[in-house]
């Protein structure tokens, strides 16, 4: 959610639930028929109840729901039919005979406490739309005109979810309201997504992607989110190297192994500043060794937001990706745990740490193809060409040159506005500050143009791509992952495993890396990967290597830009990157003079590219 407020100095709140019942949301086996018209089917209710119902997401919000109350209000929607009701026979048709009163089917799909507070009302509703023949609108009087705090969980999102916040966002515009994505679900997922979207977009509702994010919303501390009855004595935690784990942390990992005796856990590298990732290795009650995983646990939000950015393209990047198992919040902290199909045993380590390892460059083919054909590429073959403005895209902000200022300044060590700059070894490049003071605010609005977008992971990083005992190679950390330009996975990777795998340490080396530099910008069309190099273009081992890799990463362009082959989306994802790693503390004093002097050099070409442009 945009901003984390709280319901409280007086504020109401009140919580409204959806057709939580068996026949909407009930867990069923995997290919077991649908009871009805109308049951969200086995993957999206599993993501709702989760794989235990009684220690699932809507069992816990509903535990922790009805401790609020009176505080918090709530009221149910249900559907309730009567299939000998002649006013009801056209629904009936419509969606085949479900949730019968009085029924199984009806009956909530999560247990209320006995006796019902006094202030939980239960709405039946005989239509789609739940204003007529209902008392929700006498219920909600009291309210109008207050700034009240509505929070919608339940099914589905694309209809009733949705039916529901218009008429509210219609009959009370003072409303504050806010929908649960990972309480709440439709007949697909790309449907639930669609209408999250459009909830957002057009209705200016909150999407809460983490429970523990919902419950803030309510006016409650997350820290009072139930975990379930589980045990929390009986597992053993095993932690291999430095980990820092708080107790909201540990008991986050208890919760999601909570059918283990013993779990060890190794860190692995990924992920940004405050998350924690761990290989994790279990053995259930009988002794039984359990599939891998990896969890990944940081605050709430943030790991909410990644959950459901996965969850849009899950069911496209198929078994050659992870599958999220489980999901918890607890305090101000969130965990998913991901699992890995064909994981193998043993320790795993990062495709950085194999790359600057010096694995032979056969293999370092074989895990960029696994990435940008087997999974990325499942996404990219979805790309169209947008109108974009893609310095827009990528941040490009004429705010941002003071901080290149000062970075230049302390990796230079001279005037940092003269408009060259001097780098060791006689090294001399445009000094970038004048392009984000100078060029940057005459460029922004004439960049208006297209560019293949398609779902990318987003921060493709060589900390995010795993590698397993097996050589199995997997992908982690999907919180930036959005619908972008197609390349720009590939232009971040590039730039990773320039100015921070590869080693440079003097002057003389640094004047190398320039040339390559100098070299990989001298593209115009870049639907042609570059040309192989003899080694005697690059003296030092590191920056031969270098070239070769980014051959192979620009071998893959052709396919996913088609016609588009303007080497000017190439620079300013480069310099979007090469400016960004100014501030890395991965990277020497070397390596950023090298980004610095990319930095300047891509700034001068798009500078020089635009101008072109306006002359023909």
């Amino acid at each position: 959610m945009e901003k984390r407020l709280r319901a409280g100095g007086g504020i109401p709140a009140i919580l409204i639930t959806q057709c939580l019942q068996n026949d909407f949301v009930k867990p069923i086996a995997r290919f077991e028929p649908l009871p009805n018209l109308l049951h969200v089917g086995h993957e999206e209710s599993a993501r709702l109840m989760g794989e235990n119902p009684p220690e699932g997401p809507v069992v816990r919000m509903m535990q922790w729901a009805y401790g609020q109350v009176p505080r918090l209000k709530i009221i149910h929607i249900r559907d309730w039919h009567d299939a000998q009701d002649p006013e009801q026979q056209a629904h009936m048709r419509q969606f085949g005979e479900h949730c019968l009163a009085l029924t199984w089917g009806a009956d909530f799909a999560f247990q209320e406490p006995k006796p019902r507070p006094g202030s939980v009302e239960i709405m039946d509703s005989m239509s789609l739309n739940d204003f007529i023949g209902t008392r929700i609108s006498s219920v909600l009087e009291p309210y109008r005109g207050k700034p009240a705090r509505v929070g919608l969980i339940g099914v589905w999102t694309e209809a009733k979810i949705t039916f529901l916040a218009y008429d509210l966002r219609a009959r009370y515009p003072d409303f504050d309201i806010a929908v649960c994505s990972a309480l709440t679900a439709s007949s697909s997922r790309a449907q639930h997504f669609m209408a999250l979207d459009q909830l957002r977009n057009i209705l200016g509702v909150r999407i809460a992607a983490s429970i523990g994010e919902f419950v803030e919303f309510l006016g409650g501390d997350s820290g009072s989110l139930p975990l379930g009855t589980f045990e929390e004595t009986r597992l053993k935690i095993c932690m291999e190297g430095a980990a820092s784990l708080s107790g909201a942390d540990t008991r986050l990992l208890r919760y999601l192994f909570r059918d283990a005796k013993e779990l060890r856990c190794r860190p692995l590298d990924g992920g940004f500043s405050g998350n924690v990732v761990l290989g994790a290795e279990s053995t259930d009650i009988h002794g039984h060794a359990q599939a891998p995983h990896v969890v990944k646990i940081g605050p709430h939000a943030p790991i909410g937001r990644e959950r459901a950015s996965f969850e849009r393209i899950e069911s496209v990047l198929g078994n050659s990706a992870p599958r999220i198992a489980d999901y918890a919040d607890f305090a101000d902290r969130g965990a998913i745990k991901y699992r890995y199909a064909a994981m193998g045993p043993g320790k795993s380590t990062t495709f950085q740490k194999i790359y600057c390892a010096g694995v032979p460059l056969s293999k370092i083919r074989a895990y960029l193809e696994a990435v940008f054909h087997e999974q990325l590429g499942r996404l990219y073959q979805a790309g169209k060409t947008e109108k974009c403005n893609l310095l827009e895209y990528y941040g490009f902000r004429p705010d941002m040159a003071a901080r290149i200022k000062t970075c230049a300044k302390e990796l230079v060590g001279e005037d940092a506005a003269a408009k060259e700059l001097k780098l060791p070894g006689g090294v001399r490049c445009p000094n970038p500050y004048h392009f984000y003071v100078r060029d940057l605010e005459r460029l922004l609005p004439i960049a208006q143009g297209a560019a293949r977008f398609a779902y990318v992971h987003g921060d493709l990083n060589g900390a995010n791509i795993i590698i397993d005992s097996r050589e199995n190679v997997w992908l982690i950390d999907f919180f930036h992952t959005h619908r972008g330009h197609i390349l720009k996975d590939l232009i971040k990777l590039e730039n990773d495993l320039l100015y921070i795998f590869t080693p440079v340490r003097s002057a003389a080396e640094l004047g190398e890396a320039a040339r390559l530099s100098d070299h990989l910008m001298a593209v115009e069309d870049i639907g042609k990967p570059p040309a192989k190099q003899p080694a005697a273009r690059f003296k030092n081992r590191q920056f031969q290597r270098a070239y070769e890799a980014i051959r192979m990463l620009r071998s893959f362009y052709p396919e996913l830009i088609h016609s588009d082959r303007d080497s000017l989306q190439l620079l300013i994802g480069q310099m979007r990157y090469s400016a960004h790693t100014l501030s890395f503390e991965e990277s020497n004093l070397w390596q950023k003079r090298w980004a610095l002097y990319a930095t300047g050099r891509c700034g001068a070409a798009i500078a020089e590219h635009f101008a072109r442009r306006l002359k023909q």
